[in-house]
């Protein structure tokens, strides 16, 4: 999957490129069997671009007068072209080529103090791929900047929110780990991320978010719900025992990914098999980390408690060592939105 996005990225560039050239051509075919002087302007100018083009770089004694009378003529003859153009009801421009990207000219590359480089156009098309292969549809609306830590209750209750603090504190922890996360995604001691709490308050937002940001900085992220992680995997194993070369991008890119989100853990078939496989996850993961960004975001309803319970005690550990354990807390935020709307509607 995303080992393909650069190659699919750069025949969007090719086919471009080669649309570009052919338009030019049913243009200039029109254009020259109604005015036969531009098709003649066309060749002059060619003829002496090369000639320019050689004087700059055969002769570097070359008289800046000679240099300059030529580009005065190629200059000459673009404006009889514009000219004649305009006579007969053209656009001056209409012969040139007409780039989505006028800074690469649809190339994907531009040069920059003598080094090339990608263009901008090309870093927003990989993160398009990253946001559509991401399977985070929501990321492209939720991010940091619609963080808001109101919808956390700021009292302390612990009997009520089983955390010491309040959960607007609490969050405000989550969030600035959230970004360290972020900022040290390259190192190998920065942990993995366990959040765990009930249902609408902020687990899913949260992930998001860290999404969000990492997929514009260009890192490759994959969203999966555990029922769907497995049988993902369980649709692998089979298919790769009857078929000898059969491959499965998104099987692989759950162990080589750079985030790897695995939400709703704890909702998917219980077996001792998925045990096994979830364990062959984390520490193939945790391995790859040591050398490249692997990291891991698990989401559950379920506490910290409730691992041993659930999981194999290997698994229970991993998820132990190699995360760090956070609570949510707080109210159902949906219904808290959902409150809003309707009190907002009846002022």
């Amino acid at each position: 999957m995303y080992k393909n996005i650069h190659i699919q990225i750069q025949n969007e560039y090719d086919k471009r490129q080669k649309e570009i050239h052919d338009e030019v051509m049913l243009r200039k075919k029109e254009v020259y069997s109604k005015i036969p002087e531009i098709e003649q302007i066309d060749n002059e100018i060619q003829l002496m671009g090369i000639k320019y083009t050689k004087m700059i770089l055969q002769d570097s004694n070359t008289a800046d007068s000679l240099v300059n009378e030529l580009r005065d003529k190629i200059e000459s003859l673009k404006s009889k072209k514009a000219l004649l153009l305009n006579k007969f009801s053209y656009p001056s421009n209409y012969l040139e080529p007409k780039y989505n990207c006028n800074l690469c000219k649809d190339t994907g590359f531009v040069s920059n103090l003598g080094y090339t480089e990608k263009c901008s156009c090309y870093k927003q098309k990989y993160i398009n791929c990253l946001y559509n292969q991401s399977n985070l549809k929501l990321a492209l609306y939720e991010n940091f900047s619609m963080f808001n830590e109101n919808y956390y209750p700021d009292v302390v209750d612990e009997a009520k929110y089983g955390i010491r603090i309040s959960p607007r504190e609490n969050i405000l922890k989550i969030k600035e780990r959230a970004i360290e996360f972020i900022e040290n995604i390259d190192s190998p001691d920065n942990k993995n991320l366990f959040f765990c709490g009930p249902t609408g308050v902020g687990k899913t937002f949260m992930i998001n978010c860290i999404a969000a940001e990492l997929i514009n900085r260009g890192r490759t992220v994959l969203y999966q719900t555990a029922p769907s992680l497995f049988n993902t995997i369980n649709e692998y194993k089979l298919r790769s025992f009857k078929e000898t070369e059969y491959e499965d991008s998104t099987y692989d890119n759950i162990f080589d990914v750079e985030l790897l989100i695995i939400d709703d853990l704890g909702t998917e078939s219980p077996s001792a098999a998925r045990y096994a496989e979830l364990l062959n996850i984390l520490n193939s993961r945790y391995d790859k980390n040591l050398q490249s960004p692997c990291k891991t975001i698990i989401a559950t309803n379920m506490g910290v408690s409730k691992l041993h319970e659930y999981y194999d005690e290997r698994v229970a550990s991993r998820i132990i060592g190699s995360f760090d354990l956070f609570k949510f807390a707080g109210e159902d935020i949906r219904m808290l939105k959902r409150t809003d709307k309707a009190v907002s509607k009846n002022l």
